[in-house]
């Protein structure tokens, strides 16, 4: 079946801009568009003349609509269980922090900034086609039906080690052209970005660490082991005390101690911590697995490849799409 996008979008230029990027990079996205935040919930409730409105695999969702805003049509979609398992993607002019906050406290499953330029818009639209439609795993359009959700535990208690960036690429003059990208992509500070990977398979840290170290020097990787150790890290218990707050999450879901959904449940369920995007990355590709994950709220679900080639290439678009796309809540500096 070809992919169902559902772009809920009331500029009619930015309309036909994505309209054609989508066209140009893969023909085979069915495109269905939403003018206004009424129109766009009467498509994926089938109210009305939408009543044989197909479900979408995944949502485009501009901020400033018409009726309905982007802000109240996300919160709808997240609250509504047989919707809630949608990605949706916003993607707006607003390049405002609160903008950016707040959509990730909605449950945006990321944030894009449409670029003024039309070449720069094209790529977007390319990157969101290659990332999201081609490496993430998207719940079956039949089998997303909701489910009872994980109930959390107790707050745990919990090494990890780090794998960061000189003290001297702290300096914007020492940074790469894409590691100013990044930087420009989390909002700046000057500051590496700060990446958790959980993962209990030392063949697949260092596998991570390796591609990272090739795809983008200005990452600094932190590892957890299992998932008490991440809670603890997150939560700068014991000897994390004074682990930085990470820019992204990437969970694998068969940990010890605490698996990752467990982790990922307590990372959504705290204010604190919510707003933090996390991947999973993980061996399963078990439906039940992508459709609780994105019930658990996981921004997006990729699975590991077994060929090195494909591991070190799924890294780089990681770091491509995540830490030079999409806008991040900005990094804080910690006070000493």
């Amino acid at each position: 079946m070809p992919l169902q996008v559902l772009l809920v979008e009331d500029s009619s230029g930015d309309l036909r801009l994505t309209q054609e990027a989508f066209r140009e990079v893969n023909p085979l996205i069915q495109l269905h568009v939403a003018a206004d935040g009424v129109e766009a919930m009467a498509f994926l409730r089938r109210e009305g003349a939408q009543a044989q409105a197909p479900r979408p695999d995944l949502i485009l969702l501009d901020l400033n609509l018409p009726k309905m805003d982007g802000r109240e049509v996300l919160a709808h979609i997240k609250e509504d269980k047989t919707l809630q398992t949608i990605p949706t993607l916003v993607l707006t002019s607003s390049a405002a922090e609160s903008d950016v906050v707040r959509s990730y406290e909605l449950r945006a499953n990321c944030y894009l900034s449409k670029p003024m330029q039309f070449e720069a818009f094209h790529d977007l639209v390319k990157s969101i086609n290659d990332f999201w439609l081609t490496q993430v795993k998207l719940p079956q359009r039949d089998k997303a039906e909701p489910r009872e959700a994980v109930s959390l535990l107790p707050p745990v208690e919990g090494a990890a080690g780090s794998s960061c960036p000189d003290s001297s690429s702290r300096d914007r003059g020492h940074l790469s052209a894409l590691g100013a990208q990044v930087m420009q992509a989390i909002g700046g500070g000057g500051m590496p970005i700060q990446v958790l990977l959980v993962e209990d398979s030392p063949g697949d840290v260092r596998l991570t660490q390796e591609a990272f170290h090739d795809a983008n020097t200005s990452i600094c990787l932190h590892v957890a082991n299992d998932g008490v150790e991440a809670m603890a890290f997150l939560r700068h218990e014991g000897v994390h005390v004074n682990a930085p707050r990470p820019d992204l999450i990437l969970l694998d879901l068969n940990l010890p101690r605490m698996d990752g959904r467990e982790v990922l449940a307590h990372i959504k369920d705290d204010d604190g911590l919510k707003t933090i995007p996390t991947v999973i990355l993980t061996t399963s590709d078990a439906e039940v697995d992508i459709v609780k994950s994105y019930q658990l709220q996981a921004n997006c679900y990729l699975t590991k490849p077994v060929q090195l080639d494909s591991f070190e290439n799924l890294v780089k678009s990681i770091n491509d799409f995540w830490l030079t796309k999409v806008k991040l809540p900005q990094q804080k500096e910690q006070g000493g």
